[in-house]
């Protein structure tokens, strides 16, 4: 106690004091800092054991009994499967018999506040804990590539139930349109659902490749039906509707042709009938029983095969306007053109009696033999017709052939009647130019003995018998049969122009004559005036006399001209009035 005292005294009572406080202080804060890491570990042990347990509930053990399942239908699976359980249990024996024995004695130390070692202990855990972790994933992992396709299955099966809605919605959408014609259809659908509750069943079994292939079979049926539902409504419209409608339309017109004189049999309308009847059958028994392959094609043909067998029929009843047509014009042609060979033969025998002909022209007589071939093929046509045993479609080019050829003949006849239109006028010209050349020789003799000319009597009398005599030689040329026109035509022609040149010497030595006189009758009053006047018209009366009518007027128009310019003019002015 004196040791102490003396070492308190020693020290000093306050430093000792100081020293005491200080030793308080550094107890309490090592308690304060031990219980803060009490404090911590106590939190990561709550996170370890929670990790652990969170990492203990993975499904693995499920997942293994999933897999255990699968491989009893699956003989592949049970190597795996074996191999995946022994994971499965040395994974169980190390988190119970290493993990959990550790976490048990790291949780217990610090239970009754023990720090020795529990830092090392925690790092050993959280590595422990980390393996224990990776080695659960990974056995999931590959666990959960064997329980996949049981997912992936679900999810195909959902996939085509789906698209099964999806082809309910579309037949309640068209029902009132197919169910009453193809009642079958609810029988599919309930196969349908059942196939689904089938299938459901080897799910339940884990008969998952069983279950994958009549997947495969129930979507095929769903898209089969699908597709026949896409069609059906079309394919029903057509057979129940389209069609029937066209076959009353040919039924109608087969009733109005039946009544007239038409024939089908040319046409084949029973057969094509029939087999568009029978058709149109096969069509309702293969959709009634969802047979529609090529059922498009089929029911095309069909409506193909309709169309043709109206267009046939209408345009038959067409054809029979437009043949009685026709037949009426070719039949009235063809007369017409007989008429017209009856006259064209009586013609051509005239004219061969009549004319020497040298010209190249359309031998009537051969012409009449080939037509007389036509018109005995309309006979036999005619004949054809009244059988009726014959398409107005077809014999429609048989009336256009035949009115064809008739044509030809028509053509040929304008020729031959213009052929002898033009001999006709010909000889007809001749004769008109005969009796021009007669009236001009009467009006030459008329004004020769009208005007009592000296000397022109005589002088042209000879000229006006010629010239009667050389109408007369071709009047009798004419009426010598037959007689060739050519020659006729050439000698009339001269006839013509000699008499018209005999007409104009014979009018102007008229006009000529007529001058003189005047010209002497103006010159009589220059006469007792002037002697040369007188001594020259005397000379003019002299040639006048002697019937030198244009000596004469020179004579007397000089000699007037002489006296007084201008009158010759005078003279001309007023014989031209009075010849108008």
């Amino acid at each position: 106690m004196d040791g102490i005292m003396e070492f308190i005294e020693k020290i000093g009572t306050r430093n000792l004091i100081f020293a005491g406080v200080g030793l308080v202080v550094l107890i309490i804060l090592f308690l304060f800092y031990r219980g803060m890491r009490l404090r911590k570990y106590r939190k990561l042990i709550v996170d370890i054991e929670n990790r652990m347990n969170a990492i203990k509930s993975l499904p693995l053990q499920y997942r293994l009994g999933r897999v255990q399942s699968i491989s009893k239908n699956m003989p592949d699976i049970v190597e795996q499967y074996e191999e995946y359980a022994a994971e499965f249990e040395k994974i169980s024996d190390f988190q119970k018999n290493e993990l959990a024995v550790l976490v048990n004695e790291v949780d217990e130390q610090l239970f009754y506040g023990k720090l020795r070692k529990v830092s090392k202990k925690m790092k050993e855990l959280n590595e422990m804990l980390d393996v224990y972790e990776n080695d659960s994933q990974a056995l999931l992992t590959k666990i959960e590539k064997i329980t996949e396709i049981e997912n992936i299955q679900r999810i195909e099966i959902i996939r085509v139930k789906e698209k099964y809605r999806q082809t309910i919605d579309q037949f309640e959408s068209i029902r009132f349109k197919v169910e009453e014609f193809v009642p079958s259809l609810l029988d599919i659908f309930n196969e349908v659902d059942d196939s689904f509750v089938q299938l459901e069943g080897m799910m339940n079994n884990q008969r998952f490749e069983d279950a994958k292939n009549f997947t495969g079979e129930i979507e095929e049926r769903v898209d089969w039906l699908n597709q026949r539902l896409e069609d059906l409504p079309s394919y029903i419209a057509v057979v129940r509707q389209y069609i029937p409608k066209k076959i009353n339309h040919i039924d109608t017109l087969i009733e109005e042709m039946s009544k007239e004189s038409f024939s089908l049999n040319q046409l084949e309308v029973d057969s094509r009938y029939d087999s568009i009847k029978k058709t149109l059958e096969e069509c309702v028994v293969h959709i009634k029983h969802l047979e529609l392959d090529d059922m498009g094609t089929i029911l095309q043909g069909e409506a193909d095969a309709i169309d043709r067998l109206i267009h046939d029929l209408e345009v038959e009843q067409q054809a029979y306007h437009e043949f009685k047509e026709k037949w009426d014009a070719c039949y009235s042609l063809i007369t017409e053109i007989y008429d017209q060979y009856k006259q064209a033969l009586i013609d051509s025998n005239r004219i061969n009696s009549l004319y020497v002909i040298n010209e190249e022209h359309i031998e009537i007589d051969e012409r009449f033999q080939e037509f007389d071939k036509i018109l005995r093929e309309s006979y036999d046509l005619e004949e054809e017709m009244n059988k009726g045993d014959f398409a107005y479609s077809q014999m429609i080019a048989k009336v256009e052939l035949l009115k064809d050829r008739a044509s030809v003949h028509q053509d040929d006849l304008n020729t031959f009647f213009a052929f002898r239109d033009h001999l006709y006028l010909q000889e007809q010209r001749a004769i008109d130019e005969l009796e021009n050349i007669n009236i001009v020789l009467l009006e030459i003799k008329s004004e020769i003995k009208n005007k009592h000319l000296p000397m022109i009597n005589e002088s042209y009398k000879d000229y006006i018998q010629d010239s009667y005599d050389k109408a007369a030689q071709i009047q009798a040329y004419r009426m010598n049969r037959p007689v060739e026109l050519s020659e006729l035509s050439k000698r009339v022609d001269g006839a013509r122009d000699v008499i018209y040149k005999l007409y104009d010497n014979v009018h102007n030595l008229i006009v000529t004559a007529e001058m003189v006189e005047e010209a002497i009758v103006f010159g009589n009053r220059y006469r007792s005036t002037f002697l040369e006047v007188n001594t020259e018209l005397t000379k003019a009366e002299v040639l006048f006399r002697n019937g030198e009518y244009t000596k004469a007027l020179s004579t007397a128009v000089d000699i007037i001209e002489k006296i007084q310019p201008g009158s010759y003019e005078t003279l001309i002015k007023k014989s031209t009035e009075k010849s108008e």
